[in-house]
């Protein structure tokens, strides 16, 4: 634990993805979406939350985080490849590894994505992973304000759990917010397109502090029990943010973006593996011989033409 003391949808344009708005998100040409083969995502979303509570009086507001241990880029991991595989079955999405402190220094300039550091790490991470377009998810802060959440407070970079105390009328109300950014960057490391996602973008209701046991004293609500269902509500607004952003790259049929919606937040283990067609059966014949070829391999010198010709003359025992 750290201390220290009507909806709106606002779209980024390729050249000012981190400094400015555009009327209209940026979708892919059909053209280039055409030279797509293979894609991969990559997660630059910090795993701690911010969970701060902001006081009428600002000297009462305290400002603290806690962390979601890998949970944040599962999330975000699990809801684009689904939504990539519902809109682009043809693309193949890729797994892989990247250093998320290295691509976060180079896209950590005013020019952000089109800093020359940034195009020229995407631009090697693409080439290195064999893919043609990484799709990329940053943090952002939202520096509009809201009377209705933070007054004159603005959303802190990434996700926020806001816990307004208003000492007057007692009446304490929690607010969760993501702020995102999410960029399709081409293998030479250029921004293809690019949406932001505000915070206060569709809106929800605020939530009852009572009904996760938050109270006026931080310490007691950084329990872990409440942190648990405060992490659950957090990734539940990511994942909303995060099909938002998607409806508006174009990654949708058009007919209902939210029947194509993924909310289900996956558990924290492990980036979810790709989906494969069953082993098809095998005949008594065909185990047979595939388990006299697997043993002839491991426990002989044979090559594999001679298991081959070995076990295909009534699959004989290969004894070690």
């Amino acid at each position: 634990m750290r201390f220290g003391s009507t909806p709106i949808f606002c779209t980024l344009a390729v050249l000012g993805i981190l400094s400015g708005c555009a009327s209209t998100p940026q979708h892919l040409t059909e053209a280039q979406a055409n030279q797509i083969r293979n894609v991969a995502i990559v997660s630059l979303v910090p795993e701690s939350v911010n969970f701060d509570k902001i006081g009428v009086i600002s000297f009462t507001s305290q400002y603290t985080e806690f962390d979601l241990g890998g949970k944040v880029t599962d999330s975000v991991l699990f809801v684009s490849r689904e939504r990539i595989a519902k809109s682009r079955p043809e693309w193949a999405v890729k797994h892989i590894e990247y250093d998320r402190t290295a691509l976060l220094a180079a896209a950590n300039s005013p020019s952000g994505m089109r800093a020359p550091r940034a195009r020229e790490a995407f631009a090697d991470l693409a080439r290195n992973q064999g893919v043609d377009a990484i799709f990329v998810v940053r943090a952002a802060a939202d520096n509009e304000t809201d009377s209705r959440t933070t007054g004159e407070n603005t959303l802190r970079e990434g996700i926020t759990v806001w816990f307004k105390n208003n000492e007057i009328d007692g009446d304490p109300k929690l607010f969760i917010r993501a702020n995102l950014n999410i960029a399709v960057i081409g293998k030479d490391g250029e921004p293809m397109a690019a949406v932001a996602v505000p915070g206060k973008t569709n809106m929800a209701q605020a939530l009852e502090a009572a009904d996760f046991d938050v109270t006026i004293d931080m310490r007691h609500n950084h329990r872990p029990e409440i942190l648990d269902k405060l992490g659950r509500e957090a990734l539940l607004d990511l994942s909303k943010r995060l099909n938002l952003g998607f409806d508006a790259l174009g990654f949708t049929d058009g007919s209902n973006p939210e029947a194509q919606h993924i909310n289900i937040v996956p558990p924290a283990s492990a980036t979810p593996a790709p989906k494969e067609n069953p082993p098809p059966q095998l005949s008594p014949d065909q185990a047979a011989f595939d388990q006299c070829f697997s043993r002839c391999r491991q426990y002989t010198d044979r090559s594999k033409e001679q298991c081959f010709d070995v076990c295909n003359s009534s699959a004989p025992r290969v004894q070690p």
